[in-house]
This record gives C-alpha cells, structure tokens and sequence, in this order.
C-alpha cells in the first residue's frame, strides 16, 4: 500500500460526501478506495474513516494519522529537494500541479525551454488538494488560482473576467442579445433561480459564494459538478445560471441561446499565476521565473493581457 495514495485518499475524504466521491476526485474506482482504506485500517487496528454518516468523516484516528502521513510526506519531499543539487544536471522531475482551467497544451511554450530538466504535471480540481500539494511538496509549482500562506510565494499573472451565464430557460433571459450589462438588480433575480455549481472544493465557487454571501443573497444550487465545461455546458443547456471564466466561453457552441453578464472586477477577485513555497529548490524557483515570463508573453500574443 502506498502510503501517499492512502494520504490522497484521507485529505479528499475532508470535502466529501461519499467513498464514491472519493474515488471520483482522484480518477480511482470505488473498490480501490475502499480496499486501501480497509488494508490500513487493519494494519493499524483503527477505524480511520466513519462511514455510516453522511457525509462521511474522519475519525480522531484517521485525522491522526492524516497529519502523521503529511509530516512524513512534506520531510521526505524536502530531503529529495535538498539532494537534486548533488544529482547530475539537476534531473530530478520538477513537479508542477494545474488547475482544471489551465490547458496546457496553449503554453505549449513554455516546457521545451528546459532542455535537461524533467516535468510531472498534476491535474488538481480543488483549491484545498492544491494547497495541501504546496504545503507537503507534493508539487514544486502550482499554476492556477493563487494560493495564499506565509510560507508561499506569489507570481502574479492575471485577473481572468468573469461572466454570469443566463440560459434560454430563465425569465431573466433577454432574446435576440449575447452580452447583458450587469447591474445590482439583476444579480438579486438571478440569486432566487436555480444555479448549476462547480462543488464546494472548488476555489473559483467560493469567490462567487463569497460574493453573493456579501450582498446578502441566498442561492439555490440545485446540480453541483467538479468540472468547469460540464457546469457551463448543463448551464447554457437550460438547468440553471451559472458563473464561469472567459477563457471557457469560446468553446461554447454559437447557435445556443443564451446571455453573459460580465461582472465587474471590483465585485469578485480570481487572482491567477503560479505559487511555490518559499523553501522551494533554487531550481524550481528559476523554472517559476522563467515560467512566469514566458506565459505572460503568451498572454499578451493572446489578448488577454497588456503589455
């Protein structure tokens, strides 16, 4: 039994509802899981994970031995960094986790630059698991949301727009028009109609939580699904609004029938760039750098930013 699958495992657990939903975020099948957490729970005679709740929760043993495992984990990954310079030419696997909103293959760039250093990407939906992957290293790099922590380290790309969708099927939709002007009004009527939402874990969903939380407005999250396209394309399909990034909306088939409603930066914060950890390898901290200026000039080629 590896012990960083049972540590995968037991973090997801905290933002779950089910050992299905366990299985369903870390792309295992539902016996895997369970026969891991069972292989551990014998081995240590506890009872790791209470399983009659709903939802499902660790117990004092398993948040124990969570705990232990990320000690043992974040010591291990600073041993290895602290021996890469003594390995030849550094060819250690820089590691570097992304977001689901970051598609690797547009900074196709930005790899090839580093001839004599290996890369290992790591796909990570939740802005908690990303944080845990920095805290541990786990990751060298995160690319995505910004993460915030003392011991962190920020490189500041950009601030994505951010748009309401509002499908055919609301009353609020206006016919014949692709993007709606924004106002207070129609941010109140949207919040009283059902909402297709990214799950709970999700960073980017918590920024627009936070935003209806702070003008006072309920929401009814009536589908909640762990992928940004699948929210969108269930949203411009008729089950409900929903809120996404700009860079989402071009794969969006132009035929459908629905409205966009850029919010206002000063409403909503999505900071993104790359985060590393201040005790981070003179490597790794060179590749961000370097990372940092080539996908800024991508971005800039592409429009999304100034110079």
């Amino acid at each position: 039994m590896k012990q960083d699958v049972l540590y995968q495992i037991l973090t997801t657990a905290e933002d779950c509802q089910t050992v299905s939903d366990i299985a369903k975020k870390l792309f295992l099948s539902q016996p895997y899981v369970s026969q891991v957490l069972s292989k551990a729970e014998k081995k240590y005679n506890v009872v790791l994970l209470e399983r009659r709740t709903l939802p499902i929760e660790l117990t004092e043993a398993g948040r124990t031995l969570c705990d232990g495992l990320a000690k043992l984990h974040s010591d291990q990954m600073k041993i290895e960094q602290d021996l890469r310079r003594f390995t030849e030419e550094e060819q250690s696997y820089i590691k570097i986790g992304f977001s689901p909103i970051w598609a690797p293959g547009e900074s196709r760039k930005i790899i090839p630059v580093f001839e004599t250093t290996r890369f290992e990407l790591i796909k990570t939906f939740s802005i908690n698991s990303a944080k845990r992957l920095i805290d541990n290293r786990m990751v060298d790099i995160y690319l995505g949301p910004l993460l915030r922590g003392e011991n962190l380290k920020n490189f500041f790309l950009f601030q994505p727009r951010i748009f309401l969708i509002i499908p055919e099927t609301s009353k609020l939709y206006q016919e014949g028009k692709r993007a709606v002007s924004f106002s207070q009004q129609l941010l109140m009527d949207l919040s009283e109609e059902k909402m297709v939402s990214l799950s709970d874990d999700s960073g980017f969903q918590k920024a627009v939580d936070h935003l209806l939380e702070d003008q006072n407005l309920s929401v009814n999250k009536s589908i909640k699904v762990n992928d940004y396209e699948v929210a969108l394309q269930m949203a411009v399909g008729g089950l409900g609004w929903t809120a996404t990034l700009e860079y989402m909306l071009p794969d969006l088939d132009p035929d459908l029938k629905y409205n966009q409603v850029e919010l206002p930066h000063t409403l909503i914060q999505s900071d993104n760039g790359l985060t590393i950890h201040m005790d981070s390898n003179d490597r790794a901290k060179e590749v961000a750098q370097v990372m940092t200026r080539l996908m800024k000039d991508d971005l800039v080629a592409r429009k999304l930013i100034k110079e």
